[in-house]
């Protein structure tokens, strides 16, 4: 039995969280046990009935938490942990000290795209996992030595994001029925680029814009609808939990940040077979392949996303074909399936040495 500790600072409950959330469940029980330490006041803990994992709370509080790194020396030499796996800034620090002080190895998981300040905590580990081949470029250009980098794209549930979990949107979101349906699901932050869409879709007849979500930009973009005079084009749908759902019944889904790691919600929106329009930056390009499951635009470029988002609603045909083509994507390189297999055999690997 191998026995592996996850580590996680952070509070909520995003992409990241989801993530290692999903890689948990899946681990073969018969060969891996799971010990999941987090914070007391998290999302994660108060989600703890849907983790297949022994729950621990340990309050971490900065990268040098004396408090804490003892601790997670306790966990590790009670439980007989023999593998340590760390996701954030600040539990990458604590994780590497508890390792070398009680020569556990550490699996560094990078989830972002954003800039390293410094990949020191990254090559104290034993192996750094990258969600992208971007982000592994972008590690190794800056120094994380190439023997410790592994990558192992996001897995996604392939029984929950399905095509046939259709529902009709026409009618939830007083949409009109003539009109083709083209969705964002996203938190509402800058960076994800909701206004280039809005701009996008202004001169296109009989298109919709569902716009899934919560977050800072909410005002901005209201706004933005407002003045581009798309009020009764645009929904505005909030936080929704049937994003299963949802996703299926799209015509076309697009993502226009202007920076990502990856795009789980491109993955997600590829398995239920629908077409994807995104930009090409970060791990994109990696998910969205270019004319065969969907088209790439220039970053911060609403004509070109136009263009893009022209070529689809015009041609219903080739919106099959193209959902066709994610669907089997996902299954091949981006199942729950394949990612814990490549995470259980990097397990082994180090169990092992």
């Amino acid at each position: 039995m191998i026995r592996i500790l996850e580590l996680e600072s952070s509070k909520g409950w995003g992409g990241q969280e989801k993530r290692t959330v999903r890689l948990v469940n899946a681990l073969d029980k018969s060969a891996f046990e799971v010990f999941y330490a987090v914070q007391p006041d998290s999302k994660l803990l108060r989600n703890a009935d849907t983790i297949d994992a022994t729950m621990l709370p340990v309050p971490m509080r900065q990268s040098y938490d004396l408090k804490a790194v003892a601790r997670l020396i306790g966990i590790i030499r009670k439980h007989r942990i023999d593998i340590l796996s760390t996701h954030s800034g600040k539990d990458a620090w604590l994780g590497a000290l508890a390792g070398m002080i009680t020569g556990t190895p550490v699996v560094r998981t990078r989830h972002l795209s954003t800039p390293v300040k410094s990949v020191l905590s990254y090559n104290l580990s034993d192996r750094v996992v990258t969600v992208s081949r971007q982000v592994y470029d972008y590690l190794e250009s800056r120094g994380v030595r190439r023997d410790k980098l592994r990558l192992i794209y996001t897995g996604i549930d392939t029984q929950k994001f399905r095509p046939d979990k259709r529902m009709d949107l026409h009618e939830t979101f007083q949409i009109p029925k003539e009109h083709l349906i083209v969705g964002i699901v996203a938190v509402l932050r800058n960076a994800k680029r909701h206004v280039d869409l809005l701009q996008a879709i202004r001169p296109l007849e009989n298109v919709s814009l569902l716009i899934v979500g919560s977050g800072p930009q909410e005002h901005n973009i209201r706004r933005t609808i407002e003045e581009l005079g798309l009020g009764d084009r645009v929904v505005m749908a909030g936080h929704r939990e049937d994003i299963d759902r949802i996703l299926p019944s799209l015509d076309i889904f697009v993502l226009p940040s202007n920076m990502e790691a990856l795009g789980t919600a491109v993955l997600e929106a590829s398995a239920c077979g629908v077409p994807v329009v995104g930009s090409r930056v970060g791990g994109i390009p990696e998910c969205v392949l270019d004319a065969q499951t969907g088209y790439l635009f220039e970053k911060e470029n609403p004509r070109d996303l136009e263009a893009k988002l022209r070529l689809l609603t015009e041609n219903p045909a080739l919106r099959v074909e193209m959902g066709r083509n994610a669907r089997q994507m996902v299954e091949e390189r981006f199942s729950v399936e394949k990612m814990t297999r490549d995470t259980e055999a990097l397990y082994r690997e180090l169990a092992d040495a």
